[in-house]
């Protein structure tokens, strides 16, 4: 057991060292960026909408 504990707490002193972050280990959420807009063309209806089914 306690081999183990000291194992973990030198797996996460080396991981912390090299420069690992939450990113690159995939724990961080990605947030989208709220300075950065993206323009999108309006939604368009097919020209047979109003047509129902038979």
């Amino acid at each position: 057991m306690r081999k183990t504990l000291v194992l973990m707490f030198l797996m996460c002193f080396v991981l912390g060292s090299c420069g690992l972050t939450k990113r690159d280990l995939g724990l961080a959420k990605d947030t989208p960026d709220e300075t950065k807009v993206e323009t999108r063309k309006p939604l368009d209806l097919p020209p047979d909408f109003d047509v129902l089914p038979n």
